[in-house]
């Protein structure tokens, strides 16, 4: 028999003895052994590792959850409140145009009322001092033909040195007047 016949037998005998599964070159006591440690380890990672970290995940997607449907309602909000406040602003503008109109229909209003009282005033103060002019024009036509009188009278008496009484003259010398006048 030669070398390799004889490692053949050897390995036949070998698995023979243990079984089909040491010619994969498997230990069934030692694949046992680890399969038992490997259960165990996994329920200890199931239970103290595996189970909170699901959790903590689980909350974690439900605080992100919480925050977009919150975010989602504070964007939605911030549209409504941009159009409220465009809503504002507009009826603002409004409000404001509609009173400066107001204020200037006001202001047209006072500035003819002022014209009107102005004119008015204007007409009563020439219409014043034409009367004040006339009542000045006949004191003087009176004052004038006082003193015409007197002068008419004064150059009588000369003339007829005392002719007539001075009563006489001056009366004569008014009606002279009026007649010149």
């Amino acid at each position: 028999m030669s070398v390799e016949a004889q490692a053949v037998q050897e390995v036949a005998n070998a698995v023979e003895e243990t079984g089909g599964i040491a010619a994969l070159g498997i230990n069934l006591k030692l694949f046992l052994a680890q399969l038992v440690h490997f259960t165990i380890v996994l329920l200890v990672f199931w239970k103290w590792i595996y189970g909170p970290v699901v959790k903590m995940l689980d909350k974690r997607a439900e605080t992100i959850e919480k925050s977009m449907k919150q975010a989602k309602e504070v964007e939605e909000r911030v549209a409504k409140l941009e159009t409220e406040r465009h809503e504002v602003i507009s009826a603002a503008k409004a409000e404001a145009s509609h009173r400066i109109e107001e204020a200037q229909g006001t202001a047209e209003a006072r500035k003819n009322d002022i014209l009107v009282a102005a004119k008015v005033e204007v007409e009563r103060v020439v219409k014043s001092g034409k009367e004040q002019l006339v009542k000045e024009k006949e004191a003087m036509i009176r004052e004038v033909k006082t003193e015409i009188a007197e002068i008419a009278v004064a150059a009588a008496k000369q003339v007829l040195k005392e002719s007539i009484s001075e009563k006489e003259s001056k009366k004569l010398a008014e009606q002279a007047v009026d007649k010149l006048v």
